[in-house]
Parts: structure tokens; C-alpha cells; sequence
């Protein structure tokens, strides 16, 4: 996790850890379910308006790295899932789309 959490208790960075982690792994499912590269998915959120290096969006996958508002956003939109699916499991589609 970033070095912003140096200084936070021990149970939130293992918190956001876990969160990081489980998000990377609905991603990259996701991404995966939809036969998409990793490269095809930051070029998509690229025409959503938010841009995103191969490290970061890898960083991201693996559960190394939390997205910002803006990338969840452009990432659910791109992954055809709702927020609260791409955040938290639940919910599978916000547009009616079975997982």
C-alpha cells in the first residue's frame, strides 16, 4: 500500500489491503470474462477520460493499489458492472447484465 498509510493503525492498512485485494480479483475476472487485455481495458478508460499507466492498472489487478473516484467510475462503466459490484461484490449489473 502507498506510504500515505505509514502512520495509519495497523487494522486499517490490513483493511485496505483486503479491499485491494478482492477488488483486483473481481477486476481481473471480470476483464477476463469479457475476453479483454489489460491494454484494452486502460485504452477504454482512456475514452472515458481517465488515464491509467500498465503499472498502475497491473498494481491495481494484483490488489496492490486502490483506485480513485474517477477511475472507478471510467473502470465500472468499461467493465459493463455498477459501482457497488466493482467496490464491494454485490450487486452483479447495474445494467441488467448477468456476470
Amino acid at each position: 500500500m502507498p506510504k500515505r498509510n505509514q502512520d495509519v493503525p495497523s487494522e486499517y492498512r490490513e483493511h485496505e489491503s483486503a479491499v485491494a485485494e478482492a477488488m483486483g480479483i473481481r477486476i481481473r475476472q471480470r476483464r477476463r470474462k469479457l475476453k479483454l487485455t489489460q491494454e484494452q481495458v486502460r485504452t477504454r478508460m482512456e475514452a472515458e477520460g481517465v488515464s491509467m499507466s500498465a503499472m498502475q492498472y497491473s498494481r491495481v489487478e494484483n490488489g496492490d493499489s486502490l483506485l480513485n473516484a474517477a477511475e472507478v467510475i471510467a473502470l465500472a462503466a468499461v467493465l459493463e458492472v455498477s459501482y457497488k459490484w466493482l467496490l464491494e461484490g454485490e450487486e452483479p449489473s447495474s445494467r441488467g447484465k448477468q456476470l
